[in-house]
């Protein structure tokens, strides 16, 4: 039986952590937001399911691309994307939103981050926002900047995520609430850090900006992972399925509308806010 390889262009980009995923035998990506995923590491699902729930892990998540929506209108572009009322997000806050269509489908459905009154980052999931979140400010006149930024998110966890996170990061992050974020000092910059993840198990992303930094970074959590049996590893199937998260593009497309896949939730239907597909 011959090998197949996944040829690796422009179209289908590293990561800043891939050599070091490489070297820690990685046997198979996923392509989101053209952009390599690591999705095996030698163990079963199920094994690698026990030792998310006991350890720590860290993930390649990268593909999360940031979509940068940045100008004195960001607020009113990123509140006409979503039915979630984000009138009272707060800069350090994130927030899982669905982002719809004007027929109400399912475009995304990414956690916003609150750098600034006049600045957020739309962490997705896979497909082109950024060329929609482009189009509609084109589209309706809106002044602001969208880009996306030289962003590489890197995940920590699993129950022992905090105590690897603090132990590079500093104490300080021990105080970090769920879905909140901050700045903490990494080398010569500071990177933003969240109390976030896709798993219920606990942890952190880590949103590295400058992709020459990848290999340090990776090295130093992974150095002061070695006595919390630290591994590589990615978003497990059981461990998400377990906790009721969903994954654009498999359990929900462009083909639903955010009320007959559970998200009601983040939903105002009752005319405060004004979105598109309304």
């Amino acid at each position: 039986m011959s090998s197949l390889a996944l040829a690796v262009s422009r179209r289908n980009r590293r990561t800043p952590y891939t050599d070091r995923i490489e070297t820690l035998g990685v046997q198979g990506y996923s392509i989101v937001n053209h952009t390599l995923l690591p999705k095996a590491f030698g163990r079963t699902v199920e094994e690698e399911y026990w030792h998310l729930r006991s350890s720590v892990q860290l993930w390649d998540v990268s593909c999360q691309r940031q979509v940068e929506v940045r100008g004195p209108e960001a607020a009113r572009l990123v509140q006409m994307m979503t039915p979630r009322d984000l009138g009272g997000v707060v800069v350090g806050q994130c927030i899982y939103a669905p982002l719809i269509d004007d027929k109400a489908g399912l475009i995304n459905d990414p956690v916003i981050l609150k750098r600034a009154e006049d600045w957020y980052w739309l962490s997705i999931a896979d497909s082109d926002v950024l060329l929609w979140t482009k189009g509609l400010a084109l589209g309706l006149g809106i002044d602001v900047a969208v880009t996306e930024p030289d962003v590489s998110p890197l995940a920590v966890q699993g129950p022992r995520a905090e105590d690897l996170v603090a132990a590079v990061f500093g104490d300080a992050v021990r105080n970090l609430a769920y879905f909140r974020f901050s700045l903490f000092d990494f080398l010569d910059r500071q990177l933003v850090v969240a109390r976030s993840g896709y798993s219920k198990q606990g942890g952190f992303e880590i949103y590295l900006d400058d992709s020459s930094l990848g290999t340090e970074l990776w090295d130093m959590l992974w150095s002061a992972g070695q006595g919390l049996d630290v591994t590589p590893g990615c978003p497990n199937l059981i461990e998400r399925i377990e906790g009721g998260l969903l994954s654009y593009g498999n359990e929900m497309t462009r083909s639903n509308n955010p009320l007959e896949i559970n998200l009601d939730r983040f939903c105002t239907l009752g005319g405060q806010i004004d979105y598109i597909g309304r």
